[in-house]
């Protein structure tokens, strides 16, 4: 009997020995389970670098629309065309296809005797922006900024915010400013003195129809 008995233990034993070992050679399942691992790093990483990317795109256009909205002004070919509205219309018609161009875009113009005395007004912080309009509570909407009339000769800044707001959660990219707001606040600035046009300034027919067409 106690033989029978150890040759049952030996015979399990053996059995244990020979599955333990064929499980550590099975690799079955294996590229699923460290996929797993991964996985939510990975997708982090990859959706983090995209975003970034958007946040250069947007820049780089913001600071190409205000370029070309200031070559405008400086050169007389919008002054007689309006004020602030219209021209964060032009500004927006140079960023043709980003969305919610005009609920997020500020524009100052500030006109001075130097640039050395010229003081942009504060950038609104991104939770100043006032509600939207009915049924766009949720909307925040961003009231344009200071536009001062000038005239030829006259010294400019132009500067233009863009209130991106963030795709993904902040605490994963940390691309948020400030801190907390789920926006990226991204400013564009370019400083000029305009050239000696007409006393009035004009209102070239091109410049009008980008303003037409940046209009919300």
């Amino acid at each position: 009997m106690a033989f029978f008995s150890n040759h049952i233990i030996q015979r399990a034993e053996r059995w244990s020995l020979r599955l333990g070992a064929r499980f550590r050679k099975d690799e079955d399942g294996a590229t699923a389970v460290e996929f797993a691992f991964v996985a939510l790093p990975f997708f982090m990483l990859l959706f983090g670098i995209l975003e970034l990317a958007i946040v250069f795109f947007v820049n780089s256009a913001l600071v190409h629309a205000t370029s070309e909205a200031g070559r405008v002004l400086r050169t007389g070919n919008f002054q007689a065309c309006g004020g602030e509205d219209e021209f964060k219309a032009l500004v927006c018609e140079n960023m043709k296809g980003m969305a919610s161009c005009w609920k997020n875009v500020r524009v100052d113009v500030i006109q001075g005797d130097s640039f050395m005395t010229i003081a942009l007004p504060a950038v609104p912080a991104p939770e100043e922006r006032v509600a939207g309009q009915t049924g766009q509570a949720a909307i925040p909407q961003t009231p344009n900024g200071q536009f001062d009339t000038n005239a030829a000769g006259d010294m400019l800044v132009v500067r233009s915010t863009f209130y991106y707001p963030l795709a993904l959660p902040p605490v994963l990219t940390r691309l948020d400013n400030p801190k907390g707001s789920g926006v990226r606040t991204m400013t564009s600035t370019t400083a000029f003195r305009n050239e000696p046009f007409p006393a009035s300034g004009t209102c070239d027919p091109n410049t009008q129809s980008r303003i037409s067409d940046g209009t919300p």
